[in-house]
């Protein structure tokens, strides 16, 4: 059952989310007290970035991954992607953070939560479509037929 559960990758993603929402709010909650709630936030979502890669890469959406080990040039280019689509989520969730704690007034643990499920959106979003998103139909075949030249006329 769990096993069915965790083959669909929103589930994996809405997983890795929550796991990644208590790393940002442990680090938030550490750094708080020492520095602007802004600059703790932004903190926060950088160190959880980098985690969130990794899970990303080898969990969430591994299965729009090809079979077997992908060349070192493909794993730097999603995670060259993976960062770049962060920093999109990321002006999402500084606008959204600023938004509700300082024209709302929302706490600041209320403001992170607030923030993050706008970024989480964001992510989902690029995350699916341009990172990992999955291969044509034509990719697909010419990983596994070579290509055939065109016959001559």
């Amino acid at each position: 059952m769990i096993h069915r559960i965790t083959d669909d990758h929103r589930t994996r993603f809405a997983v890795t989310g929550v796991l990644m929402t208590l790393l940002h709010l442990a680090v938030f909650q550490a750094l708080s007290p020492l520095v602007l709630a802004e600059v703790a936030n932004a903190t926060a979502f950088v160190v959880v970035t980098q985690a969130n890669f990794l899970v990303s890469y080898h969990w969430t959406w591994a299965s729009r991954r090809t079979a077997g080990r992908e060349p070192l040039r493909k794993v730097l280019r999603r995670a060259v992607l993976f960062n770049a689509s962060v920093a999109v989520a990321f002006a999402s969730n500084a606008a959204a953070f600023w938004a509700v704690h300082r024209l709302a007034g929302l706490h600041p643990t209320a403001s992170v939560l607030a923030a993050t499920v706008v970024s989480a959106a964001v992510s989902y979003l690029v995350s699916s479509r341009v990172v990992f998103a999955r291969a044509s139909a034509a990719a697909r075949s010419a990983l596994v037929e070579p290509a055939q030249p065109a016959p001559a006329r």
